[in-house]
């Protein structure tokens, strides 16, 4: 389960744009559930559960989670005390981050995803035959903006969204560990 990535996205809102230093301020993950195949999936934002390492060291910033189009990077993230990780991205001089940015500014794209890997689970509860499960141990990889979004509680100002679903086997779901409180 390690090595495989995962997307959640978030909504830009009322962002903080920085023309002359082509930055924004955004949000990029929160603990929303989100549903998947498996029942929901809850990204846990205490301090030792959320590995920043790779968003502070330059982390990309991508187009729809497309890797051939990086249109700037990450300069900082941090998780506040209302457990959303938010981070400042600054958009790159080529003619298409250029272009994207406007479009952020002018507030056509406000919707925000996180690529992630999560290095362990903790199953919360079981409501009706739905699984929650809480990632214990992630890392964002990247972030993107993107069309859709599967958490609308983040993004440029506040929404996110899966781009690509969370396969976990009934197998892999029977190795996470349960938690009786998160």
């Amino acid at each position: 389960m390690k090595d495989e990535l995962h997307f959640r996205s978030e909504a830009v809102a009322a962002p903080t744009v920085n023309e002359e230093a082509r930055t924004v301020e955004l949000a990029f993950s929160s603990e929303s559930p989100v549903e998947r195949h498996f029942g929901n999936e809850v990204l846990d934002h205490s301090p030792e559960s959320v590995d920043l390492s790779r968003m502070n060291d330059g982390a990309p910033l991508l187009l729809e989670h497309d890797r051939t189009e990086q249109i700037g990077v990450v300069e900082s993230a941090r998780v506040d005390d209302d457990r959303v990780a938010r981070a400042i991205v600054r958009f790159s001089k080529s003619e298409r981050a250029q272009e994207i940015f406007q479009d952020v500014k002018d507030g056509i794209r406000r919707l925000v995803s996180v690529g992630y890997s999560v290095a362990r689970f903790a199953k919360e509860k079981s409501d009706e035959g739905l699984e929650t499960v809480r990632a214990m141990d992630w890392q964002p990889m990247e972030i993107s903006l993107v069309s859709i979004p599967a958490d609308q509680s983040v993004g440029v100002g506040r929404s996110e969204e899966v781009s690509e679903p969370l396969f976990l086997e009934k197998k892999e779901m029977d190795k996470i560990e349960t938690s009786e409180t998160v």
